[in-house]
């Protein structure tokens, strides 16, 4: 059966505030994949993407953050999976709509993958593609990659201003993309003033964590958790001493902490991996509280903004059946 597909050098474009972007348009949905939303050093806070002139194409996928460990194809037939190139310097959204009117307003939704904080991407399974929820939802789908694990997550701090979130990397991306949407999505048919954030597992539990987040209040307006929203009871080093132990391993003096940026990736993650072979445990990657994110809403009570979201909790059966299951303390 033939499909309808429409990209040429004028059409579809949407102009956003760094500057024009063309995607594609497929069986009635306009597509629009790779945009970059921010721009980020290595453990740094994200910054806005430089303008630009002339016409960007957003007809690829951007790159997905790299994974704690190699992704392995399994379950395939039953799960589809795309493993895509990986790379740092992953601040990037995609969008499927019906339309490009500025006065269609239609409601938003902003998917955050799973993994926990460790794994996953925006596009890594086939049912994350936001067309047929376009379509049939009459909605704006927007999906968004971050930096994960060891780039997202880890306690810098002790060692530069610069790296005074480093700790909240990842979610401080999340804050960018939804900031990005408010300022651009009336240019894709949507709704700024009406956006839900939804994720399942570590999706969920990022979803959690953006309602303790004070710089996102107003970014969003409705909340789902699907799974993903139980406090975490797992292994936290002194990342500090963590971080010494990496240095050591890759013959960085301690005084130069800087010569950590310039690490590739695959380095950096190797001299963790056996840094925590030695001391017998890995890190189970998280947000942590700062003047940034204020904390678990289960530990420290709902935010003033949270508690004014309306949210909808429920959970995946047998998730983490093999896991040995959850622990909860509360």
């Amino acid at each position: 059966m033939a499909r309808d597909f429409i990209c040429n050098p004028e059409y579809p474009v949407v102009e956003t505030k760094a500057g024009r972007l063309r995607g594609f348009v497929l069986d009635g949905i306009f597509t629009f994949h790779g945009i970059k939303y921010a721009d980020a050093a290595r453990w740094q806070m994200p910054k806005e993407v430089m303008p630009w002139e002339g016409i960007k194409d957003a007809t690829n996928y951007g790159y997905t953050s790299p994974t704690g460990s190699q992704p392995m194809p399994i379950g395939e037939v039953f799960i589809p999976h795309r493993f895509w190139p990986e790379n740092e310097h992953c601040q990037y959204l995609n969008i499927w709509t019906k339309s490009i009117d500025r006065d269609a307003k239609r409601p938003v939704v902003f998917w955050i993958h799973g993994g926990g904080f460790q794994d996953g991407s925006s596009l890594e399974q086939v049912a994350y593609e936001g067309d047929a929820l376009a379509e049939y939802g009459d909605l704006v789908v927007v999906t968004v990659n971050h930096r994960l694990n060891i780039l997202g997550f880890l306690d810098m701090s002790d060692f530069g201003e610069k790296y005074r979130n480093s700790i909240n990397a990842g979610l401080a991306d999340l804050v960018a993309a939804l900031r990005w949407v408010h300022e651009n999505i009336a240019g894709f048919g949507g709704d700024p003033e009406n956006v839900t954030i939804f994720g399942q597992s570590g999706g969920g539990g990022k979803v959690a964590a953006l309602l303790q987040i004070p710089s996102a209040a107003g970014l969003f307006h409705k909340a789902m958790l699907m799974s993903g929203g139980a406090v975490p009871r797992d292994y936290v080093p002194e990342h500090r001493e963590l971080i010494e132990q990496i240095m050591e391993e890759l013959g960085i003096p301690v005084s130069q902490p800087e010569k950590l940026e310039r690490v590739p990736y695959e380095v950096l993650n190797r001299a963790y991996n056996r840094v925590c072979r030695r001391r017998g445990e890995a890190v189970m990657w998280r947000p942590q509280i700062n003047e940034f994110y204020l904390g678990h809403p289960v530990e420290v009570g709902f935010s003033e903004y949270a508690k004014k979201v309306p949210t909808v909790v429920g959970s995946v059966i047998a998730e983490f059946g093999a896991y040995g299951g959850l622990r909860f303390d509360h």
